[in-house]
This record gives structure tokens, sequence and C-alpha cells, in this order.
């Protein structure tokens, strides 16, 4: 069999100009440096997250990311997500339980007559007040600009 310029033999078959690159690919990567981005918060936003003591383990969860860069802003759409429309806690109502909860879906909630929590299913009542956690809102509002505006 006659080869073509470039080709070569390889295990008996005939390969492109790349066999050599085929053979160096079954070889294990080099070890990459893995270069950290640290998420940066403001003085602003430390001081809200301080005052955010309802929130205070969640918070501390989260922080745990901030040397992971943009899974810092990943892991807290997991934390601060409403269990029950799957969105960013929007109008944030948080739970005695310390659940975080759309304004809008407690309403909803509390509508149909189901007086718990929507993550636990905690008793919170029928006369249940709804406090609006203003501090979270105010710091999702920095840290995802825009996302109140479509709600």
């Amino acid at each position: 069999m006659k080869l073509k310029a470039g080709q070569t033999r390889c295990c008996g078959k005939r390969t492109g100009e790349n066999s050599q690159s085929r053979h160096q690919a079954a070889e294990p990567p080099s070890k990459r440096v893995k270069i950290e981005e640290t998420f940066q918060l403001s003085e602003q936003q430390q001081q809200l997250i301080r005052e955010d003591t309802a929130n205070k383990k969640l918070w501390d969860e989260a922080m745990g990311n901030l040397k992971e860069g943009p899974n810092f802003l990943r892991k807290m759409e997991q934390i601060f997500m409403c269990v029950c429309c799957q969105e960013l806690a929007f109008q944030p109502i948080t739970t005695v339980c310390s659940h975080n909860v759309c304004k809008t879906c407690l309403q909803r909630s509390f509508r149909a007559k189901v007086y718990t929590c929507p993550a636990c299913r905690h008793d919170l009542g029928k006369d249940y007040i709804m406090i609006q956690n203003v501090t979270l809102q105010m710091l999702l509002d920095q840290f995802f600009p825009g996302y109140s505006k479509g709600r």
C-alpha cells in the first residue's frame, strides 16, 4: 500500500499527519498550575453580610467558596435559591427555620392554606408575619445586578 506524503504507518494501519499527536494524547497530561481567582467583596458587602445574622450559617458556607472566584456566585445561587420557584429568592423572607423563600411564593403557599415552610415543613402558623430580609435583598441585588428587574 502506497502512503501519501506526510502519512506514516502506525499499528499496522495507515494514519494521517497527526499520528504522533494521537500517541501523545494517550500520555497523561502534565499537571497544570491552578490559578486562584479570588472574588473580592467590598467593605459595604462585608458589612451587610455581618448584619444578616438570620443567614449567618449560609453566609459562612458561601464564604468558603470566596477563593474560587466565579464559583462563589454559582454557590450563592444555590444557597439562596427559592425552593418553590427554583429562582434566586426575590424579596426574600427568611423563615424562623432559616430558609429563604420569595415573598410571592410564600404568599401563594399561604393562600392555598399551607402554613408551613416550603423547604422543611416547619409550622409557621396561620398568622405568620412575613418580614422581608432587606439586607439579603440588597446583597443579592449587588451580586446579581438586574435580577430583580425581570421579576
